[in-house]
């Protein structure tokens, strides 16, 4: 997916009956990367690129954190957004080497809980606006990279760009065969259709789907790890697809999906 995807989203949402969660969403997707910034972040990535070609390396945090001021400028504006709808979201001065720390356990996935309290800010209110604030820059480390993936040899459970654990997935119009999409960056990537991606499992009779009437939407589950991943069939689809429009369109999928005991894997 592309900048262009988050921009053609951002006007449909737009169209939409304005809520809460809507409104929320649409901003934090309008988060953009200043012109200022965007030569020696471009630069950065074509460095990285070289050597990512050559070994076809999971960008680790290092490698996507060039410059500390505009990543805190991005988290400062997207904690304005979100205090917008939840005021006491809101943080006070919050110092750049925190900010960093916390940026670092977010992307590894370990715990925000010590970086939270610290801020005096619940962990998902933190967790949300450290992943607002890095998808401009994801994405654009995604759309330059992503072209350097081998797709048949790579196969794995997480992002091949940034290591980020999949959020939602699609079967292709041709095959057939599942594409995982990445939570953090949006990078896509071929995967197996009879195995878990989260965990691995491929024991088929603990791995299962459910549909919508049109055969349209599917909830994958497994059994084992008790988790679940949305997809879109693409062969079943009419039009032009927005997957980062799709995340929200699904929302009832993720509402069965709790209801029935399953957690989202990323």
């Amino acid at each position: 997916m592309t900048i262009q995807a988050d921009s053609e989203t951002i006007r449909r949402l737009g169209e939409w009956k304005q809520t809460r969660y809507i409104e929320l969403h649409r901003k934090l997707l309008g988060l953009k990367i200043k012109d200022s910034y965007l030569p020696v972040l471009d630069k950065h990535i074509r460095e990285v690129a070289n050597r990512f070609a050559q070994s076809n390396f999971v960008l680790q945090f290092e490698d996507v954190f060039p410059d500390e001021a505009l990543f805190c400028e991005l988290f400062s504006e997207a904690n304005g957004i979100v205090s917008e709808q939840f005021p006491n979201s809101r943080l006070e001065n919050p110092q750049p080497s925190m900010i960093k720390k916390a940026t670092n356990a977010w992307y590894r996935y370990s715990s925000l809980t010590e970086f939270a309290e610290e801020m005096s800010i619940d962990w998902q209110t933190l967790f949300l606006c450290l992943k607002a604030a890095f998808h401009p820059i994801l994405v654009r480390y995604s759309e330059q990279l992503l072209p350097l993936v081998n797709q048949d040899s790579w196969r794995q459970r997480i992002c091949p760009i940034c290591g980020g654990k999949p959020d939602f997935s699609f079967l292709d119009r041709e095959t057939g065969a599942r594409w995982l999409i990445c939570s953090r960056c949006d990078a896509d990537w071929l995967f197996f259709r009879l195995e878990c991606p989260f965990c691995g499992n491929q024991d088929q009779n603990s791995l299962g789907y459910l549909t919508d009437e049109k055969e349209l939407y599917r909830l994958y589950t497994c059994e084992q790890c008790r988790t679940y991943i949305k997809a879109i069939d693409l062969r079943r689809a009419e039009g032009d697809v927005l997957f980062p429009l799709e995340r929200i369109l699904t929302l009832d999928l993720d509402r069965q999906a709790s209801e029935a005991g399953y957690q989202p894997g990323w």
